[in-house]
This record gives structure tokens, sequence and C-alpha cells, in this order.
């Protein structure tokens, strides 16, 4: 009965679901990423907005247009008395007037401040451009951890599946040396202790899968009920030199660029700045229409139209010293966008050495496990057969089991963390989207 119930547990754990599912490889989620993700989708509104504000009109080269019209009424009592001895009563006269304008204000000169101001907002733009990029690349290494962490996470369900084989076999031949009499009970309960701890380390496993499997849903925009078959294969890449990843780091990342637009975007502050110490010239034209009539008054209706235009001059001689004032807080600034420009490319530098010494010495590792994995594979096959002939005991036989699956785990988790590195340093030297 006991035995009866042990298969019915281990078939429910590997019982696979009937439901068909997609196949996705990792181009295919990044592809997806990419078009759903939503900290993407609102990095490009972002990115709309700084490219709808990168105008010459925003930038002030245009001209301002206004149009103005007014239509007045009134209805007054007067009386009038002249020097002559006239008098005028009038009762209820009306009178209205209606004026109507157009007015053009065009600054022909500011102190070069709207090129300033351009500048600036075409910089803007561009580090619009790099905030969404950068957005892409984060997207793009988590979709890579978190794919490739549950690629391992399926391969390791595999090997606790033979595991649990193994185990259920074992638990069998002990029940049946126990009914012939050449077995023990303490065996039949080491094996049923060792296979209840396998079967709980699967149960948990399983929900670090189901938990894996929603982030990545969740990273691609779409419902994280959606179930889908992985490629087994970790393709890791070769060929990467530190050397020529530093020079794209420091050409290509895209924090050390975003940093940089910083710097640049306080000296152009400084521009706009040092603009109010010359004089602002700009041109005026107007058209305007008058019409006026009365029931009161000395004119019974006057009309107008014409044009007017100028040139108006202005410039600040003095305001408090407010202009050196910020001028020399600009300049304080860009020597401090400076040291951060440099203090962030030395931290990148550093990580990128730690990264790619990590990444060196987990190649020479994974060599290792392989051989490892090798030599505990066939350590347990013979285990295997010296147990079944009874020349093993039970714990022996756990021992070449544990090796075994430990030597698997630790090659899995390697070969993950290779992938991973490889990702971030391809990140840190601005060629994970391409390069």
């Amino acid at each position: 009965m006991k035995k009866h119930l042990i298969f019915i547990l281990i078939l429910l754990l590997f019982v696979e679901t009937a439901i068909t599912q997609d196949f996705l490889t990792i181009k295919q989620a990044i592809d997806i990423g990419l078009e759903n993700n939503y900290g993407i989708r609102l990095g490009k509104q972002d990115l709309n907005i700084a490219e709808n504000n990168n105008t010459y009109g925003n930038a002030g080269f245009l001209p301002r247009l206004n149009v103005n019209a007014a239509q007045t009424n009134s209805v007054t009592n007067s009386h009038q008395a002249f020097l002559t001895g006239q008098v005028n009563d009038r009762s209820g006269a009306k009178s209205d007037a209606f004026n109507a304008g157009l007015q053009l204000n065009w600054t022909i000169f500011d102190g070069l401040k709207m090129f300033a101001r351009r500048d600036q907002l075409q910089q803007l733009e561009e580090m619009g451009e790099m905030q969404l990029l950068l957005t892409v690349e984060n997207t793009i290494t988590n979709i890579h951890v978190n794919y490739f962490t549950l690629v391992q996470l399926m391969k390791q369900k595999k090997v606790l599946e033979k595991t649990i084989t193994i185990g259920n076999e074992r638990l069998a031949l002990a029940d049946d040396k126990l009914a012939f009499g050449s077995g023990s009970k303490l065996e039949v309960l080491q094996a049923l202790v060792d296979l209840h701890s396998d079967s709980a380390a699967y149960m948990n496993l399983l929900d670090q899968i189901s938990r894996n499997t929603i982030t990545i849903n969740t990273l691609l925009g779409r419902s994280p009920e959606i179930i889908f078959a992985l490629d087994d294969q970790i393709e890791l890449r070769s060929g990467l030199v530190y050397d020529s990843l530093e020079k794209q780091l420091l050409h290509r990342n895209t924090s050390l660029l975003l940093s940089k637009k910083d710097e640049q975007l306080a000296q152009l502050a400084l521009k706009e700045i040092k603009a109010r110490l010359y004089p602002e010239i700009g041109l005026n034209v107007g058209y305007n229409f008058l019409n006026q009539k009365s029931e009161s008054g000395f004119l019974a209706e006057n009309r107008s139209l014409g044009l007017t235009y100028g040139l108006t001059a202005s410039m600040n001689l003095f305001n408090g010293l407010n202009t050196q004032r910020e001028q020399k807080n600009l300049r304080v600034q860009i020597e401090s966008n400076r040291l951060q420009v440099e203090s962030l490319q030395n931290e990148l530098i550093a990580e990128l050495k730690s990264s790619f010494s990590s990444y060196s010495n987990k190649l020479k590792l994974r060599v290792m496990e392989s051989h490892n994995l090798t030599s505990a594979q066939e350590n347990l096959n013979i285990a295997g057969e010296r147990f079944e002939l009874g020349d093993l005991s039970g714990i022996e036989f756990r021992e070449a089991q544990r090796n075994y699956l430990e030597a698997e785990t630790r090659l899995l988790l390697v070969i993950l963390e290779i992938k991973i590195l490889e990702t971030h340093l391809l990140q840190l030297a601005g060629m994970l989207t391409g390069g």
C-alpha cells in the first residue's frame, strides 16, 4: 500500500499540463518585451514629449502674432452748456465703438539666448533617446536573467525527477528485501525519508518555476497566466576581450553618455545666462481698425484704419549682481558635473574589471564542474549496481545520489552565472542592443 501511495505522489508530481504550450525563444521574448513592456512604452511617451518640445518656436526664434477685438456700447444722458448760451440736453443717447487689430512681436536679437535654448532642447531630446535606450537595456537584461534562470530551473527539475525516480526504485527494492527477509525496516524508513525530502525539494522548485514564469510574462507586458515552453539550451558567447569591452564602455555606455549630457546642459545654461549681458531688440508691427458712432458729443462717427511699426530695445544695466551670481553657480555646477562623469567612469571601469574577472573564473569553473559531473555520474551508476546486488548500504547509495545531484546543480548554476555575467558585460560596454 505504501509503495502505491509513493507511486501516486510521484505520478502527480511528474504530470505535465495538458494545455498546449507556446514555444518561446530568448529572441522572441526580447521582441515581445520591446513591443509590450510597460516601462519601454512609457519611455517612448516621454521621448515623444521631448521631441515635441524641440522646436524653433519653443526656442524663441519665431514671432508672436496676436489678434484682439472689442465692442463697447453705452447709453448716456448728457447736459452741455456752451459759452454762446447754447444748451444741449440729450436723454438716452447711444454710442458704440468697435476696435480690432493684429499685433506682431518678433525678438530679432537676444544675445544668442535663443540659439542656446535650441541647443538645450536638442540635448534634452537626445537625453530622452538615451533614457529610453537605458530602459530597453535594463528590460533586455531582466528578460535574459529571468529567462535563463527559468531554463536552469527546468533543467534542475529534470535532475530532481530523475533523482526521485531512482529514490522510488530504491524504496521499492528496500520493501522487497524486507518482504523476503533479507532487508531491514531501517533501510525502508531511510529510503522513504530521502524520497520525501527529494519530493519536497521538487515541489519547492515547482513554486520557483511558477513565480519565475509570472515574472517573465510581466516583463513581456502580457498576462501572467500564459504558459510557455523554453529553449533549454543556454548558448554562451565567446570572444569577449577585456580591452575591447573597456574601449566600448568609454564610448557607448548609456549611463556614462547620459552623465556627459548633464555636463553639456550646464554649459548651455551658462551661455543662456551670458546672453542677459547683451541688449534685446524686438520688431513690432500692428494693424488696427477703429469705428466709433455716437448720438451725443462733437463727433457722430469716427473711423480709422492703419499700420504701426517700430523697433524696441532693452538692456539690463543692474539687477543686484544676480546675473554674475548665477554664472558663478553654473561654473561650479559644470565642474561638479565633470567630476561626476569622471567618478561614474571610474566606477563603471571598476565594475567591468570585477565582472570580467568573475566571468573568466566562472569559465574555468565550468570546465571543472563538467569533469566533476562526469565522475559523479559514473560513481552513481556503480553505486546503483552495487546497491542492487546488496554490496552497498542505502546510506552509501544516498551519498552517491546526493553527490550527483549537487554536481549537476553546481554545473547548471555556473552556466547560468556565466550567462548573467556575459549579459552584464555587454550592457556595460553598450553592446547589448547591437554589436
